[in-house]
């Protein structure tokens, strides 16, 4: 299952997102445990307004433990903002039920809700090098001689 952490702050870094999820995927009595297998952080931008917002995708196993995820940690803050957790789904306009021969007669929506004009980056590498050039950076610091 993949969870999509929307509008994180852009200060947030990888070693945050993981502290911020495990707690949450550590199973009970009765439930199985999960396992965090990727984290991608993207910076979303309007070309027209300029705006940016940063999203995470994190992928989980088992999809239970994803679910249980979304229900523990949304709307909790991460670095100081409440974030919203959900499934991120895969969409695309072929298979779109509002457009062509999907549509139905009573849909009440007739627009695409979709944003047009994004711009998507991926910064995962920004964001695993900053927090490895802190730790070194913090090394330095406490290493006398």
């Amino acid at each position: 299952m993949i969870l999509i952490l929307k509008r994180i702050s852009p200060s947030t870094l990888v070693p945050d997102i993981e502290c911020f999820i495990t707690p949450a995927l550590k199973g009970g009595l009765f439930a199985k445990s999960g396992k965090l297998e990727n984290i991608t952080v993207q910076i979303v931008k309007e070309t027209e307004t300029h705006k940016s917002e940063c999203n995470a995708l994190v992928s989980i196993e088992p999809a239970i433990a994803g679910k249980r995820v979304i229900k523990l940690l949304n709307r909790k803050a991460l670095n100081g903002k409440p974030i919203n957790i959900s499934e991120y789904h895969f969409r695309h306009r072929d298979n779109d039920r509002r457009t062509g021969r999907y549509q139905l007669a009573n849909d009440r929506r007739r627009q695409d809700r979709r944003r047009m004009g994004l711009t998507i980056s991926d910064i995962t590498a920004q964001r695993k090098s900053a927090s490895l050039n802190q730790s070194v950076s913090g090394w330095n610091t406490d290493i006398t001689l």
